[in-house]
């Protein structure tokens, strides 16, 4: 009855499906090769409940380095990677509202970068809407979950040598992004302050505690969250403006 929504999320899904396989098997293969008790299960797990690439990422640090990342401190990291989310959501809360709660809890969670992206383009009504979305949700994730364990199987089978670099795909990805926006949008304030203010933090904790250099994520985040909020409505007014 629904085959044609079905084929439709299908085909809108299709761009994503080249992304998360190749995204997903470098995750998997740097997870197996990362670390020693990885292997393909453990990226199955990973990627059906955590559904979120760049949180994967830097995961896998996390689990390599266990001794440096307290549960407030991996909780905190994960909260400002994330946060995103909560944005992307608001659009969507009164669009979830009719589907049971396993369904709609679902839907939630896969809420990633292209997900929302497909289904903000997305003009059915009804039904077919539900569908359609729920469709497009799970193909998405999906799509995640084969990539990183086909990446996590052939990682304990590849010499570790071969995997060098393979950590900067998640960055490689966020600059692609960021080039692709600041091309679309006049107003490139926020990626300058974005820039400046890890570029700050790097400055400081390579003066102050060098030794501490691999975490200034969270403060460089926390920084630049706060001076967005600041500078919201002026952001705004350029925006509207330009």
């Amino acid at each position: 009855m629904y085959a044609k929504t079905i084929r439709a999320a299908f085909i809108s899904s299709m761009p994503v499906l080249m992304g998360y396989l190749t995204m997903g098997m470098a995750f998997g293969i740097l997870l197996a090769t990362q670390v020693r008790a990885a292997n393909g299960f453990t990226a199955l797990v990973m990627s059906i409940f955590t559904i979120s690439g760049s949180m994967q990422f830097a995961a896998v640090d996390m689990l390599r380095n266990s001794e440096n990342y307290s549960l407030l401190l991996t909780a905190l990291l994960a909260l400002m990677i994330n946060i995103r989310y909560a944005v992307y959501g608001l659009p969507f809360l009164r669009i979830f509202r009719p589907y049971v709660r396993p369904l709609r809890w679902y839907l939630i969670g896969t809420l990633t970068d292209e997900t929302y992206a497909i289904e903000t383009q997305d003009k059915r009504h009804g039904k077919d809407k539900q569908i359609y979305l729920f469709c497009v949700a799970f193909f998405d994730h999906m799509y995640w979950v084969a990539g990183s364990v086909i990446g996590a199987v052939l990682g304990k089978m590849i010499p570790l040598a071969w995997t060098k670099g393979i950590d900067f795909a998640m960055v490689a990805l966020f600059i692609v992004v960021l080039v692709d926006l600041c091309r679309e949008k006049a107003n490139h304030i926020p990626a300058v302050i974005g820039g400046t203010v890890t570029a700050g933090v790097l400055l400081i904790c390579l003066q102050i505690c060098p030794g501490h250099i691999n975490k200034i994520l969270l403060p460089a985040m926390f920084l630049v969250i706060v001076i967005l909020l600041a500078l919201k409505k002026k952001l705004s007014d350029r925006e509207v403006l330009q």
